[in-house]
């Protein structure tokens, strides 16, 4: 699918149905777009389909007719119950009179407003794209911080692997992330190397400063966050256990407290304990039983929480 945009004053704007315009966006494109892009603007086909494989590094490359450069961001973050957020592969590929797009899914690209940039470069519109993803991966890395607090606290109380799955997920995806911005740190590298090559003013120099900055703070936290997780993975394992042998222990209390009478009611029997109260008026008797299982069942209670805590009274 095809779309174009044109840059108006500093800012990208939509073109009408059938208008070329300086931006063109292939989002999923069929192959007749595929032969298009390599037969009539001279892609090469293994460079655009590195751009449409969200495994492919990123990277510059210069060929005769433009610069190809495959870039790293992630996709659009759907919190679902496996809390996955994944990373995909943009195309960018600069002419002299305009600069093509290729993504595997159609996702937004311009959704972060005006650049602080004036002019209207196919050098600009680049870094535009390296902005949104800078900016899409802080954004992500904030939900990811918040989905964390949130899974720690349902783990202080949790005794399923639910919470724990979730935190391992996130795990994974801050692994895709850390390699994402470490290879977009490199390719800012060598975009800021190449500047004069590339064609970039000085304003856009200093954008191109500015979006590294922001990019190696998003390897940062991923590398933060991704230690955090994995330095906690253990200690919440063992918190899951803990608040399982917490219920498994007030369960045997519960159990112990009930043998005994288990046991009385059992020996005894109906028929039997009827014979035994027979010149007793039955409404006297079945309370005078009642109450008697009702403190033997809290004598019971009271030897066990003893038993329990005398461990702890040595401790001290």
């Amino acid at each position: 699918m095809l779309k174009c945009y044109d840059l108006l004053d500093g800012r990208v704007q939509i073109c009408p149905d059938g208008q070329l315009g300086l931006i063109q966006v292939y989002s999923a494109p069929t192959d007749e777009e595929k032969r298009y892009l390599i037969e009539q603007c001279g892609i090469d086909e293994h460079t655009l389909g590195s751009a449409l494989d969200e495994d492919e590094i990123s990277r510059i490359e210069y060929e005769p007719t433009h610069i190809a450069v495959i870039m790293k961001r992630p996709r659009n973050c759907q919190v679902d119950r496996r809390m996955t957020f994944r990373v995909s592969s943009i195309g960018a590929f600069l002419f002299k009179d305009r600069i093509i797009v290729l993504q595997a899914d159609s996702m937004p690209l311009f959704e972060h407003g005006r650049m602080p940039l004036r002019g209207n470069t196919i050098q600009g519109v680049l870094l535009r794209l390296l902005h949104h993803a800078t900016a899409h991966f802080l954004q992500h890395l904030r939900i990811i911080r918040n989905i964390s607090d949130e899974i720690e606290t349902k783990i202080e109380f949790a005794v399923t692997n639910k919470s724990l799955v979730n935190m391992f997920s996130l795990l994974k995806s801050l692994t895709y992330y850390e390699s994402a911005t470490s290879a977009n740190q490199v390719l800012l590298l060598r975009l800021r190397n190449d500047a004069k090559r590339i064609g970039f003013n000085t304003e856009e120099e200093e954008f191109l400063e500015d979006i590294s900055v922001e990019n190696k703070q998003c390897d940062n936290l991923a590398n933060i966050y991704a230690g955090i997780l994995t330095g906690m993975s253990d200690a919440r394992v063992s918190v899951v256990s803990n608040n399982l042998a917490v219920i498994m222990k007030y369960l045997a209390i519960i159990n112990v407290v009930f043998m005994p009478l288990t046991v009385i009611t059992g020996m005894g029997g109906m028929s039997e304990f009827t014979m035994m109260t027979e010149g007793i008026w039955w409404p006297h008797a079945y309370s005078a039983l009642a109450l008697a299982m009702l403190l033997i069942g809290y004598i019971t209670y009271l030897v066990v929480r003893r038993i329990g805590a005398a461990p702890a009274a040595r401790r001290r």
